[in-house]
């Protein structure tokens, strides 16, 4: 989990537009990648729609976190996004790239809807996947901090794919 920073000083309504611009980026980027590359293995080994799917995972993970709380009920412990399991669910579960971004577009509205019931309460600090932290850090972690952490890797592959592009048209 990424620490204090200037993020903790926004609204939560400033945090969702921050989130949003995020994942408008990575929509695009996804669908420029297209389909017969999303699932191209990038320089850390994992594909675009692999990563993703991760980052759906742990939206996922973080509206069920902000649920419990919210619920008054014990809190997911372990950080299941992570799991290969998990993250093969989704790809299975969203097997285009339209299916995933609307499932990413829907989960991030599931966070935002979460946060909202707990705006008064967002620095509180509660038992989570990420240890005892504000949930405000849950949401920054998860929509903000992982979302550009994904938008800039995706960013690196189309960028991997342009070189090698311009390389094989004898461009460079």
């Amino acid at each position: 989990m990424t620490g204090p920073g200037a993020f903790d000083s926004l609204s939560l309504t400033e945090l969702e537009e921050a989130s949003g611009e995020l994942h408008r980026r990575i929509a695009v980027t996804l669908r420029y990648i297209g389909e017969p590359r999303a699932d191209e293995w990038d320089a850390e080994g994992l594909s675009p729609r692999r990563r993703v799917s991760g980052y759906v995972a742990l939206l996922e993970l973080a509206s069920q976190t902000l649920g419990a709380i919210t619920a008054g009920i014990a809190t997911p412990v372990d950080r299941t996004d992570e799991h290969p399991a998990v993250v093969a669910a989704i790809m299975y579960a969203t097997p285009t790239i339209p299916a995933l971004l609307t499932r990413l577009e829907q989960d991030r509205r599931q966070l935002a809807s979460l946060a909202r019931g707990r705006e008064t309460m967002l620095d509180l600090e509660r038992p989570t996947p990420w240890g005892i932290v504000a949930t405000r850090r849950v949401i920054i972690e998860a929509a903000i901090a992982e979302a550009a952490r994904c938008a800039m890797a995706l960013d690196r592959f189309v960028t991997h794919l342009e070189e090698a592009t311009a390389r094989d048209e004898g461009l460079i």
